[in-house]
């Protein structure tokens, strides 16, 4: 127990002494921390109530233009139609990467472009879903109850960050999202996807943030 205490004390002492070179270099320039405030009104508005999704995002300046990006998030969807009813909810994260695009870059004013992977697990119930026949175009009437999801898609992003005041900054990305897991036979699918929207093929999203630098 004291030998293990005494490595992590050791190895806490070495990333904290790696830290404080980093920060000293040209390197590292220090990390945003953002909020998203779009995502949640756009999807209650859209959705009419049936859709919540809420997300943060942390990226790390490097070398002045390079800027990895983590963003975590959870998504809850409940939704009742004709041809069925779906809920679902579950959390996702995206990692990725961003690329100053302006020949001059500046701290204040940032113009952004970059890539992300993301992935959303979550737990769904699908009722009274119509399944057709292909052969007999006849449909029954099915239920997936307490299945669990998981999809994977890809995102092109472009952003804008401006600085408001001292550490406090605004910004918004726009994103172009095309998801990798297809729809296979005999097994059920989400309606909605966390982090990602309605499941089809594409699909464009926005989000509003404000951000603090450290």
């Amino acid at each position: 127990m004291k030998k293990t205490l005494l490595i992590l004390l050791l190895a806490a002492a070495a990333l904290t002494a790696v830290a404080r070179e980093y920060a000293d270099s040209a390197v590292w320039q220090g990390m945003n921390l953002k909020l998203d405030l779009g995502m949640p009104v756009l999807t209650l508005a859209q959705s009419g109530g049936r859709v919540m999704n809420y997300e943060a995002a942390l990226n790390v300046r490097l070398v002045n233009r390079i800027y990895p990006t983590i963003e975590l998030g959870y998504g809850q969807a409940d939704c009742s139609a004709a041809g069925g009813a779906f809920f679902g909810r579950g959390g996702y994260g995206r990692v990725g990467l961003d690329l100053s695009a302006l020949k001059k870059s500046s701290k204040d004013y940032l113009l952004l472009v970059g890539l992300r992977l993301g992935t959303a697990v979550q737990g769904c119930d699908l009722q009274t879903v119509r399944v057709t026949d292909p052969y007999w175009q006849r449909y029954t009437v099915r239920d997936y109850p307490h299945f669990v999801r998981a999809d994977v898609w890809g995102e092109i992003v472009l952003g804008v960050q401006v600085k408001v005041y001292k550490s406090f900054h605004m910004g918004w990305y726009a994103r172009m999202r095309f998801l990798f897991t297809r729809k296979e036979d005999g097994k059920p699918t989400a309606w909605y996807i966390p982090g990602y929207g309605y499941r089809q093929d594409s699909a464009f999203g926005i989000n509003y943030y404000v951000g603090w630098k450290f």
